[in-house]
């Protein structure tokens, strides 16, 4: 498991979110999930790459980049998209998603 926060984050549930399909969505290291919808460890670890992907941009870096391929290459294919849909299955990130939620990896396995 990863010390206990890597990055401080804060989950904030919300009513609804732009785009309207979104589950989720990333703000620096606030996670706003849609109301009703379940935040699972798999979730949660797409949403902490781009927590990284933040910190590691920075906040006019991660908007003008996210812009950028959402333009060049479509939200599918943009590659902060693709790094963060494979971050999904990533060993670190999902312990980290399962320590935040406060599971245990038999609870919740990979």
């Amino acid at each position: 498991m990863p010390p206990a926060p890597l990055i401080p984050v804060r989950i904030v549930v919300v009513p609804r979110l732009i785009p309207a399909w979104a589950r989720a969505q990333t703000w620096g290291n606030v996670v706003l999930v849609r109301a009703g919808v379940e935040l699972t460890p798999q979730l949660l670890a797409h949403e902490l790459a781009h927590v990284l992907q933040w910190r590691s941009l920075g906040i006019a870096g991660f908007v003008c980049r996210y812009a950028r391929y959402l333009i060049s290459y479509g939200y599918d294919k943009s590659p902060l998209e693709v790094a963060a849909r494979q971050a999904a299955g990533n060993d670190f990130l999902l312990a980290w998603a399962q320590e935040i939620l406060g599971l245990s990896a038999a609870q919740n396995p990979a």
